[in-house]
């Protein structure tokens, strides 16, 4: 009797400590987020991390892919009004301040990316949002972001080889392609639509607000004259964020602007868009 009391103690313990959004029993939101359902196909993309042959950093290597399934993402990155119920749910961590648009001062909190908010924030609200659905959400990865993007994805590679006499010389490339490819990006995040649909049909995809994905960071070794990684070293305290370029940011910063962004120039604003699991 002793121990059937124990274990249902326990049981009554576990049930209490789980996730709040674990204990919804219907969904509360009927008219989910629009989507874009990319079909099967081939696709290129270039792997995320740090890649190195005889411990000289390179570029990683341009790679095909062959998708057998739709990739279903949000036709726009989730909006200030989305996250807010989320957070007024009691699920979400308030994210930072973020300014409107130079010029708005009635713009939409539907109509504007939530920025200020860290991985961890992002994937709470997946989960938060998949429980109010009874779907699957969740960030995409960097392969399925890219797929996604086509010809919006802002390739990172430089083309220059780390050097023994100028080490800095590949560095310096980097930070010119970053600087090039950020053009005139508005200080402030700008309302959904503004920069336009891809082929796909998804909506800013490399404006200016970065978005989180699900891919660490990763120091890979290549086998000399091949394209196989001989080793590979994933660290997940930080994650890729996409966007006007490849961005590398500690999971815990909502605003790398002022520190926090593991490789490269940091991002301006960092919000994200969800997938849809089928």
């Amino acid at each position: 009797m002793k121990a059937l009391l124990l274990a249902t103690v326990a049981v009554a313990a576990a049930i209490a400590s789980l996730p709040i959004y674990t204990h919804f029993t219907r969904p509360e939101i009927t008219v989910v987020a629009e989507t874009v359902t990319i079909p099967p196909g081939d696709f290129t993309y270039r792997p995320a991390g740090r890649y190195r042959v005889y411990g000289k950093l390179v570029d990683p290597p341009l790679e095909t892919g062959s998708a057998t399934e739709p990739l279903e993402i949000m036709r726009f990155q989730v909006s200030r009004a989305d996250y807010a119920a989320c957070v007024a749910d009691g699920v979400c961590d308030a994210p930072l301040p973020a300014p409107l648009p130079a010029g708005s001062k009635d713009t939409s909190p539907s109509q504007l990316p939530q920025t200020g908010v860290n991985w961890y924030d992002a994937t709470t609200y997946a989960k938060w949002y998949s429980a109010k659905t009874r779907q699957t959400w969740r960030l995409p990865d960097d392969v399925e972001w890219q797929r996604a993007a086509a010809e919006r994805f802002v390739d990172d590679a430089v083309e220059v080889e780390q050097s023994d006499d100028d080490p800095a010389q590949r560095w310096l490339a980097a930070y010119e392609r970053n600087v090039a490819t950020r053009g005139s990006v508005h200080a402030e995040p700008q309302p959904r639509g503004t920069y336009g649909k891809n082929s796909h049909g998804v909506s800013d995809l490399s404006g200016n607000v970065w978005e989180w994905t699900a891919t660490c960071v990763s120091n890979v070794t290549l086998d000399p004259g091949s394209t196989v990684a001989a080793d590979q070293d994933p660290y997940c305290g930080a994650h890729v964020a996409e966007g006007r370029h490849r961005a590398v940011v500690v999971d815990l910063v909502r605003n790398p602007k002022v520190g926090g962004c593991a490789v490269g120039i940091p991002p301006d604003y960092v919000g994200f868009r969800l997938v849809r699991e089928r």
